[in-house]
């Protein structure tokens, strides 16, 4: 059986080489977090070693640090890079407070439009949904091409400024 441990005498062991140690994981990882989990994790192992007598304590927190770090490296090595992990998992769907928003606005939208006067709003209609060019709107309206341009800018802007002025 083996004697009770003096936690104390490691802690003390430990301490004396802790800073250089994490000077050094610092340097192996480049990540001072990581270097201090590294430590801690050190310092656990020193821990469980019980009242083995080490010849060269530095050299042997040493040890196990270059071991701590190299199968750090391997884990690394294992797992995909951030790069290779597939954009796809990102939904290019919006989440539904957006949709909810959507909706709402597209229900404005609609209530705006059915206040226009009728010319202005099928003007508005054509060429933004259908895509005909003002002089197409001029012929099925009756009226020449800038006046359904007039039309078009008109209703374009009285839906502008109602949606900019309801919440």
């Amino acid at each position: 059986m083996r004697p009770p441990r003096d936690t104390d005498a490691q802690q003390g062991q430990f301490q004396r080489h802790a800073g250089e140690l994490l000077r050094f994981l610092t340097r192996q990882v480049k990540c001072s977090e990581l270097a201090a989990d590294l430590r801690q994790e050190t310092w656990l192992r020193f821990q469980r070693r019980g009242n083995d007598e080490v010849g060269n304590l530095r050299a042997f927190l040493y040890r196990i640090a270059r071991n701590l770090v190299i199968d750090h490296l391997r884990q690394q090595q294992a797992r995909p890079a951030p790069e290779d992990v597939s954009v796809e998992l990102a939904s290019e769907q919006p989440g539904p407070e957006q949709i909810v928003a959507d909706v709402q606005q597209l229900g404005r939208l609609q209530g705006i439009l059915a206040d226009l006067p009728p010319h202005l709003r099928q003007a508005l209609l054509w060429n933004r949904l259908d895509g005909l060019t003002q002089k197409e709107i001029g012929q099925r309206l009756g009226v020449s091409e800038s006046m359904a341009g007039r039309y078009i800018l008109k209703a374009l802007e009285h839906c502008q400024q109602k949606m900019d002025w309801m919440p």
